[in-house]
Order: structure tokens, then sequence, then C-alpha cells
């Protein structure tokens, strides 16, 4: 399956709290989609510090203005967190094994506007007040808008399915101020402390969000069955999922958002949010939706979609993720 990764929240807020606190144990629930992630663990110095290190600069850059709080955030990014935690190295790995003939300065230009584009998305997840009010100002652009609405207005459900492709938030966020109510399934974050503004953020972008896992599954599919409007991604790596080149090289792929749009007769409409040269604004496109053939074709043809936006502009894609599953 694919997964929702966002983040809103008011992790200023969360600061005086979080120092504060210090719980023999945390039980962990899905607030806006009923209990089906709940788990109870021991108090974790790690994680507690870890979070309390992240909302304090998270906190710290709000204090700026909207446009350099981003910058801010990705110069500390390119400079500092993203070779820290292995991120410039991991996207210069998955350059090479690509794109072997590139000279090093290639990879290198590439990955640190990897890094520019995750630092950014970052920041405006955590910013949903200004992030929502900039995307009032802009058109979703493509063929995919007047299917969207058609299916919208008949009460037919639709996928809506991208890649890990610049802040796909924007889409979810432009879709939301026209009427669609847009749900997913997220990853639980291990650190439960992170976990709990992350879920916080995650719900307050559209419509439900749902728990990885067989509850929240179930919840999800229930939720489409209705003629509700999803959102997957589809380039995570699945161990179980069936092999299939991505960009030339061979990767378990789920078929997840083809099952499902079959399944339900739910409209399937790739889309892209692509960041602009402003570093602030995006273009975001609803593509043709996708016919119903097999879930196979189908998928490949969600697939090509993403490699022709990779070969035209790199660094929008997100090169730390682990798509391969090669060790970087």
């Amino acid at each position: 399956m694919g997964r929702t990764v966002a983040g809103i929240g008011n992790p200023v807020g969360h600061l005086g709290h979080l120092l504060s606190r210090r719980p023999p144990a945390i039980i962990l629930k899905g607030p806006h989609t009923g209990p089906f992630f709940m788990s109870e663990r021991r108090f974790s110095l790690k994680y507690w510090i870890e979070n309390a290190l992240f909302v304090g600069v998270i906190g710290a850059l709000k204090l700026l203005p909207y446009e350099r709080r981003l910058n801010a955030m990705s110069w500390a990014t390119r400079k500092f967190i993203g070779p820290l935690v292995n991120y410039r190295r991991r996207a210069l790995n998955n350059l090479a094994m690509i794109y072997p003939d590139w000279p090093l300065e290639n990879r290198q230009a590439v990955a640190n506007q990897v890094l520019d584009t995750l630092a950014r998305t970052i920041i405006e997840n955590y910013s949903q007040a200004e992030f929502r009010k900039r995307i009032e100002s802009h058109e979703i652009e493509g063929p995919g808008l007047a299917a969207a609405l058609e299916a919208k207005a008949n009460g037919r459900a639709i996928i809506f399915s991208s890649g890990h492709w610049s802040n796909h938030e924007a889409t979810r966020t432009a879709l939301d101020q026209r009427g669609f109510k847009v749900g997913g399934l997220y990853n639980p974050m291990k650190n439960p402390y992170f976990n709990e503004h992350y879920v916080d953020s995650i719900a307050h972008v559209s419509g439900p969000i749902f728990p990885r896992g067989k509850d929240g599954v179930r919840a999800f599919l229930d939720f489409l069955r209705g003629g509700g409007h999803g959102f997957l991604l589809h380039d995570v790596y699945y161990h179980k999922g069936e092999w299939m080149d991505f960009l030339g090289k061979p990767a378990r792929t789920a078929f997840s958002a083809a099952d499902m749009a079959m399944k339900f007769d739910a409209l399937l409409i790739p889309y892209f949010n692509t960041r602009n040269a402003d570093g602030v604004t995006f273009t975001i496109e609803l593509l043709e939706p996708i016919e119903h053939t097999d879930p196979r074709q189908m998928t490949r043809e969600l697939m090509d979609h993403l490699e022709r936006k990779i070969e035209s502009d790199p660094g929008q894609w997100l090169w730390v993720h682990k798509r391969w599953k090669t060790g970087l």
C-alpha cells in the first residue's frame, strides 16, 4: 500500500508541554479515525529528546516570516541536517546507481536540490495556515480536473496517485479548497512523541487519514466504497510487491492504487505538484485518468508518468527515499 506523508501541527505550542512532562507510558490512538493504531510504550529518553529538539527547531523557524522560514530550513538541511542523517550520501548513492555516467558535480547539484525540496516540504507542512493561504491562489491544471469534478458530482470514488514528488500536500490542499475531501493511509512514526503532532497535522489537511495496518486499511477501503476520495503514493517499496523496473532498475512494487480503483470502480488520476523556481509556489497538475485495464498495466502507466517527470527535473523527486532497498 502507499502511504500519506505530511505534517502541519503546532510545534511551538507542543514544545513547553513536551519539555514539562515525563510520562511512564504513552497510549497512542488515531484521534481522527478511531483507535486503529493503539500501543503502549515505556518512556524513552532518546525519543523524548529527539522530539524536543525537532519541535524546538521548528518552533524557532516559525518565528521568521514565511519565505525566510523556508530559506532558513533549506540552508540548515543542506549544510547540516542532511549530511548529519546521511540523507546527502543516500541521495548521491541512488543517483550514482541510476546515472553512473553523470559527473560527480551533477549528482551533487541534484542532491542539494533534493535536500532543499525536503526541507521546504517539512517546514511548509508545519506552517499550515500560511501554506494553505498560498495554495489558494494556485490553479489546478490538466484534463484530470474536469474528470475529477464530474466524478465528485456523481458520487464516484476517486484515487489520486503520485510519487515522492516535491510536496504532494500542495495538491491535496488545493483539492480540499475545491470541495474534495481527500483521505489516505499513513505510517505511524516509531517515536510516539513525534507521532502525536505528526498524526494531528495530517488529519487537518483534508479528508480522514488511516494508519497502515489491518483496521486502518479496512476503514480506508470502506471510505472508498462509500464514494470517498483517496490519496496513495505508488513509488513505495513493498516487500511482497511485484518486480517492476523503475528508472531502469527492478524494484518491488505494490499495485494497490490500481487494485483499489478496479475494485471500487474509482477514477484513478495521476497528479504532480512541481515546485517552481521561486521555491514557494507550485505547478499543480491532474493528468488524464488511467484507463481500467489490469493492475500491472495501470501501475506501469503511473510509473511511466513519474519516470518522465524525474528525467525532466530529477531534483524534485525524493532520492533519499529507499525505493530499491539496496542497503543505501
